[in-house]
């Protein structure tokens, strides 16, 4: 059943990822990156995958600092 959950997930994520690839907006192809990027990591808790967790952790922390600083700016 995990294991099916996590294929969904994983299936979402894609969708979130590559919709934001197709967007012309540079804020919302981050926000639409990273909301696939917490999906690829909810995919890596349920199977275990550290490197997936960590990778796609490192891009969230990347894309928030981005954000936040030009929040900040204004």
């Amino acid at each position: 059943m995990l294991a099916l959950l996590a294929e969904i997930v994983g299936w979402c994520a894609t969708v979130f990822r590559s919709w934001g690839m197709l967007v012309k907006s540079a804020d919302k192809v981050k926000y639409l990156v990273s909301i696939g990027n917490f999906l690829w990591m909810c995919n890596g808790f349920m199977t275990g995958n550290k490197p997936l967790i960590a990778s796609n952790l490192i891009c969230l922390v990347i894309m928030g600092v981005d954000v936040f600083s030009k929040k900040k700016q204004k």
